[in-house]
């Protein structure tokens, strides 16, 4: 786990054991996702995805040659996931290989949501549990928005991004302010907006999610939504400080997530989660 990162501090409010698995799907997805954006020959990456989708459906008596896989089986997490929504990761990597702006946002948002849903999936499948589709839809899209938003935060120039063309049009987002690095002006309003929506969804999501829920899964959208907020109100600050996550709002998602539900959650969201 990267010091400092939300996984890292999201990951010290689960017990050991489910730790275990956590860490271990962690660094599937992180190995999987990191395929489609490593720079090189396309042949290559489809060969790893390729050589991926054949180990992921390997009996557990298989040597595997990646200790990844290992320790998925060894902490158990191999066991409570099926081979159809691992293999979502696959296909995830897949579409995102030679990926084109979208026309409209909300075709962005629906690419977002779709592999960002991958993730949430999987997770609830160790936990054993479920959220309802309206959810589930608004909680993906929001994710996928934040990770959209953080790749701006690690340095990742805004060419990269794959806006949509309508909110390119919107801002007069020109070739030349895309690769403009720091962000400008017309470059972090449009960003402040997309980290809106976002924050919106995960206010919509998180209304309808119970304390029985996981609490590793609640605590990230409680901190993503709350870094999301203040990336809408100064998105220029948090490029410059890289978007750091502290002690302090791994401590504020805690308490929250742990707050009986009320008749008046929504609004408690709204109020609390951007704080």
């Amino acid at each position: 786990m990267v010091p400092g990162s939300l996984f890292e501090f999201t990951s010290r409010y689960v017990p050991d054991t489910r730790q275990q698995q956590l860490v271990a799907l962690y660094a599937l997805t992180q190995s999987l996702g990191a395929i489609p954006i490593t720079p090189g020959d396309e042949s290559i990456k489809w060969a790893k995805l390729k050589w991926w989708s054949e180990e992921l459906l390997a009996e557990p008596s298989s040597p595997s040659r990646h200790p990844v896989l290992r320790m998925m089986w060894q902490s158990g997490a191999r066991q409570n996931l099926d081979n159809g929504l691992l293999l979502r990761l696959v296909s995830d990597a897949i579409s995102q290989i030679d990926i084109v702006p979208d026309a409209h946002e909300n075709a962005m948002f629906e690419r977002l949501a779709a592999k960002g849903e991958t993730e949430i999936l999987l997770e609830l499948a160790l936990d054993r549990t479920e959220i309802g589709t309206g959810e589930l839809n608004n909680l993906a899209a929001a994710s996928g928005v934040f990770a959209l938003i953080s790749g701006a935060s690690v340095g990742c120039t805004p060419g990269k991004l794959h806006l949509p063309l309508d909110l390119l049009a919107k801002y007069q987002l020109t070739t030349t302010l895309l690769e403009q690095d720091p962000p400008g002006p017309e470059m972090l309003t449009a960003m402040s907006q997309l980290a809106e929506s976002g924050q919106q969804w995960f206010t919509k999501g998180l209304s309808g999610i119970s304390v029985s829920n996981s609490m590793h899964l609640r605590l990230r959208w409680v901190m993503e939504a709350r870094l999301l907020a203040r990336f809408s109100k100064n998105a220029g600050k948090r490029i410059r400080s890289g978007n750091l996550i502290g002690p302090t709002d791994a401590w504020f998602a805690w308490r929250y997530c742990r707050k009986p539900a009320t008749a008046n959650k929504e609004s408690r969201v709204n109020a609390n989660v951007s704080g």
